[in-house]
């Protein structure tokens, strides 16, 4: 007899709000750079929680690198505060239950092209000095999954359901009458 167990998604349901609880493997990490390019060190990158309204920091290290860690899933509002003041970025992060998210910001003045941008940052009394760019933003596993290795293991479990529900693999008689 064969079993296979295929969980298709998980959906928890929390009373109106309550926050979602943290993920032990939930983060977002990634790097800093200034307009120049180059790594930016101790800039303290805020994400703000949109469902808790709770926010996070993280400084950047030698190397422009920052990790959040053990976050609630849900979408975060995202900043950088470095000497110069706050770099509020022009594109939220979503954390999923099992989610690592990377992200690269780069910091930008305000010019004439980048007014649109100019947006307050929740949980920040601090008038906004430019945009934190996001140059990449992906889940870690993300291209797993779309290459040739995730397909292969997708179409193999999905075979593999088929073949239980259809009753195992043994052959089955089928029965010969008479003309």
């Amino acid at each position: 007899m064969l079993v296979v167990v295929c969980f298709l998604g998980w959906s928890p349901v929390f009373a109106k709000g309550e926050p979602e609880p943290a993920v032990p493997n939930s983060e977002i990490r990634g790097s800093v750079v200034g307009p120049d390019g180059k790594p930016m060190e101790n800039v303290q990158v805020l994400a703000y929680h949109l469902a808790t309204e709770e926010v996070f920091t993280a400084t950047t290290t030698r190397k422009g690198d920052f990790v959040m860690l053990a976050l609630p899933f849900g979408y975060f509002d995202l900043a950088a505060r470095s000497a110069d003041g706050l770099y509020v970025a022009d594109q939220v992060a979503n954390v999923s239950p099992a989610g690592k998210n990377v992200v690269e910001f780069r910091l930008q003045d305000f010019s004439g092209s980048t007014q649109a941008d100019r947006r307050a940052f929740p949980g920040s009394d601090e008038v906004p000095v430019g945009v934190a760019r996001v140059q990449d933003q992906r889940q870690v596993g993300e291209n797993f999954w779309r290459g040739p290795k995730g397909v292969s293991i997708i179409a193999g479990s999905g075979a593999l359901v088929l073949l239980a529900i259809a009753g195992g693999s043994e052959p089955s008689a089928s029965q010969i009458f008479p003309n």
